[in-house]
């Protein structure tokens, strides 16, 4: 797969086109000076006196702000709500002064608040700022043109001295209209009560972020007493502030850390908690990560995010006998999820989401591009952006993680199609990835080096057969015709590898062991070179500064990010070539599910929102040209198509802050398609790498040639392979494909229902036929209950042990 092993990894694979200048994901809400300095965001907040509530105004009619809403740091009174809506599980009410809103189970009598709790509330514990922006209905940043277009500035409603002009009562729930005359700021939002979900809702219609400031006329000249002329006035100056993100109710849930039985879960990796404390280690910590990772079009010049990418628009909060599952449902990909924990701003642990408008980037003035200024996008990215929160109260039974994400669990298979895993697909199949080929370095010239010709592949695949792997998919990399480091004219397939013919032939020999073969798409993302009738300047991805963006392989030469329309032309014009070979599908990853780039190239010019259509329309077509189709480390719009995911994250981030990891993921997805992680033989840990597939219900993957590793330093373009020859993985791939069969060939379409840590280190995952897969990661044996598991080993049982 052509997957870097790490997002690390590509940042250093791009160093020689991304400088590093500004620190990405700007925080908001700074407190202290000298944090304000480092992120280059300025902190506007403003105490005023206490709320004052229109009484009188009847419910069904809209109202007319009179004067603004004010807050000196005081949270609604919810005595004061009026009810809104509601429904057999849920009741909606809403404070007309402000848009805060409560949702309170029928049930057991939870409520859920779009402020932080009042219960525990506590000045001392909030600074002045933060007193205001918590009791705010929403914060937001801008950007000041006119002054300095590369500092963003944050605030919130009642900062700005807002006002509601607008409240109008709808049949599910509620539509506000926030005012902000001193900056000429409105912001139209909706509140709608679901089944067991209010969705929050920041309208594109109505959306106003300019102030019209009118000329002034010159004033006449005038004399004071002594017969002196006064001089004139200056006019003021248009600052031209502009919306550069907003958080909605960013504090919907928020709970402290007074009783510590609560986490917030962040979409990091497979998923990561970060539990409720009321004495945390360090000082002002902040999650904040885009949905779908970084976009390339605003890269240059501006650092990378070095976390794992957010694949799943989807974050969390838990406290006591309640939960909520936030969903981003419309604009996610302009969104970003950003949350901290208590003590780090505020008394509170919150979660939200923050949806962006405006995108910081380089502006060159040389042609050379190498001078210049940072400074925000002008136009904004006007689209509703929503997020659904789910209510989960306990209802006897307890709420942890792993209920939140089968809550995710339903809503894919409600919303996205996704079904659970019947017949052939529910069986455990090895992952195997044959690498084909690429060039070899030449001192005057460059030569094909072929790694695993497709004769060589059938030897390999016929001894795997022999040794008892049943069930196999084989995907080809660097099948192209120039191999695995070329970029454009991907087919006919090399002579010297097999050509068209051999690839045929040896898909045939593969169905007829009952194997499935797929071909590695991802180098579709770029193109270097000519060929596809690809030009650079007429074809390339382009960054708003109009710059053609390339990134850099280990071997030094540059590659050409394509334009995703280009791309999609290509790839579906080599469909009946690919079709031809009796293939079973393409493997995308890269450009191609899991990166999302806007492009500027004014010929095939895509927002993000754009991009992400194109992509999906690709997995769609791919689907029903070849009847499959998987994705490498894909984004959640891909998951309806797939039929596995390769190069899934195991691991999270390593923030300091996070306290566990977790299978949020894996449990949202299994038994609905299957996956695997990193490559078992490159992998650093291997022993730890096998338990963890293990514990979180993956199936075995394995990258392998039939060259010697030794061969593989003739291209300086393999240096992640660096242990590849079958023969010295041949014993291990037969072992590993045994013992995954053993341990979870019979729970391939059965939902993950139950996952802990029983003792440090020891984990335990339950499915829903029963099955108990415990895993000991500890050096030593430890006992649980009547049985006894090793050291760095895992026992299964069909009830638990």
């Amino acid at each position: 797969m052509r997957l870097l092993r790490s997002k690390k990894r590509l940042m250093v694979a791009a160093i020689c086109v991304i400088f590093a200048s500004t620190l990405g994901g700007l925080m908001f809400a700074a407190s202290a000076s000298t944090d304000k300095k480092q992120i280059g965001i300025q902190t506007t907040a403003q105490t005023a006196d206490a709320q004052t509530e229109k009484k009188g105004a009847p419910q069904t009619s809209a109202t007319k702000a009179v004067t603004p809403a004010k807050s000196n740091g005081k949270l609604p009174d919810e005595t004061k709500f009026q009810r809104i809506a509601e429904n057999e599980k849920l009741l909606l009410k809403a404070d007309k002064a402000s848009g805060h809103f409560t949702v309170t189970s029928k049930t057991t009598g939870e409520v859920w608040r779009s402020f932080p709790n009042p219960k525990d509330w506590q000045d001392k514990l909030n600074t002045d700022a933060w007193k205001v922006h918590l009791a705010s209905p929403f914060m937001f940043r801008y950007v000041e043109f006119n002054l300095r277009k590369d500092l963003l500035k944050e605030t919130n409603f009642y900062a700005q001295k807002g006002g509601i002009s607008q409240f109008e009562v709808t049949d599910q729930g509620f539509k506000v209209m926030y005012d902000m005359p001193d900056l000429g700021f409105i912001i139209p939002v909706e509140v709608k009560l679901g089944e067991d979900f209010v969705e929050t809702k920041v309208l594109a219609e109505g959306l106003v972020d300019e102030k019209v400031i009118p000329k002034e006329e010159p004033a006449a000249a005038t004399v004071d007493k002594n017969g002196k002329e006064v001089k004139k006035p200056k006019p003021k100056k248009d600052p031209m502030a502009r919306l550069a993100s907003i958080r909605l109710f960013p504090f919907l849930g928020a709970q402290t850390s007074n009783d510590e039985d609560g986490f917030l879960y962040i979409p990091d990796g497979p998923g990561a908690l970060i539990d409720f404390r009321e004495r945390r280690a360090g000082t002002q910590n902040l999650y904040t990560e885009r949905v779908y990772g970084d976009d390339w079009a605003y890269s240059n010049r501006n650092t990378l995010s070095d976390r794992n990418p957010i694949t799943m628009p989807v974050f969390g909060i838990k406290s006591n006998k309640q939960a909520l599952l936030g969903v981003i449902t419309e604009g996610e990909e302009y969104a970003n999820v950003v949350a901290a924990p208590s003590g780090s701003f505020s008394q509170f642990n919150w979660v939200a989401p923050e949806y962006q408008y405006r995108f910081k980037f380089f502006q060159p003035t040389d042609t050379k591009k190498q001078n210049g200024y940072l400074t925000y996008s002008k136009e904004i990215t006007k689209s509703d952006r929503a997020t659904r929160y789910y209510m989960i109260d306990d209802q006897g039974e307890g709420i942890s993680y792993v209920t939140l994400a089968e809550r995710y669990r339903e809503l894919l298979m409600k919303e996205s199609a996704m079904k659970p895993l019947e017949g052939e697909q529910a069986k455990l199949r090895l992952q195997l990835h044959l690498l084909g080929g690429d060039t070899e370095d030449g001192f005057l010239w460059d030569s094909y080096l072929p790694l695993t010709t497709t004769k060589e592949a059938e030897g390999i695949v016929q001894e795997l057969s022999a040794l008892g792997v049943d069930n196999m998919d084989i995907t080809y990399l660097g099948w192209q015709n120039d191999g695995y480091s070329k970029f454009g004219g991907d087919f006919p397939v090399p002579d010297k590898l097999g050509g068209n013919k051999g690839m045929k032939k040896f898909t045939e020999f593969a169905h007829s062991k009952g194997y499935r073969v797929y071909l590695d798409a991802s180098s579709y993302t770029y193109n270097r070179g000519g060929k596809d009738g690809f030009r650079k300047n007429r074809d390339g991805l382009r960054d708003l500064a109009s710059s053609v963006i390339e990134s850099m392989n280990w071997d030094s030469r540059r590659k050409t990010f394509v334009s995703p329309q280009f791309m999609k032309g290509v790839i579906e014009g080599d469909f009946q070539e690919a079709k031809s070979l009796g293939i079973n599908g393409y493997v995308y990853g890269q450009g191609i599910g899991s990166f999302l780039n806007t492009d500027f190239n004014e010929n095939y010019r895509a927002t993000r929102e754009q991009a992400k259509e194109i992509q999906s329309e690709l997995f769609q077509k791919t689907k029903e040209t070849f009847g499959s189709v998987k994705g490498a480390g894909g984004n959640a719009y891909t998951f309806p198509y797939i039929s596995h995911m390769d190069n899934m994250a195991s691991n999270f981030s390593y923030d300091m802050f996070i306290d566990r990891v977790i299978p949020f993921a894996q449990i949202a997805l299994h038994g609905l398609t299957t996956y695997s992680f990193e490559y078992a033989n490159l992998s650093d840990d291997y022993a730890d790498n096998f338990l963890k597939g293990i514990e979180y219900g993956a199936v075995p993957s394995f990258v392998v040639t039939n060259a010697s590793s030794q061969e593989l330093l003739k291209s300086l373009s393999l240096h992640e392979f660096y242990s590849t020859n079958y023969k010295d993985w041949l014993e291990e791939i037969v072992s590993q494909y045994q013992k995954y069969e053993e341990a979870l060939g019979d729970v391939q379409n059965e939902f993950i229902t139950g996952h802990r840590e029983i003792v440090s280190g020891v984990f335990e995952t339950t499915y829903s036929n029963g099955k108990q897969v415990i895993v000991n990661y500890n050096d030593k044996e430890v006992r649980v209950g009547n049985v006894v598991v090793k050291a760095k080993d895992y026992i299964v049982s069909k009830g638990g042990a």
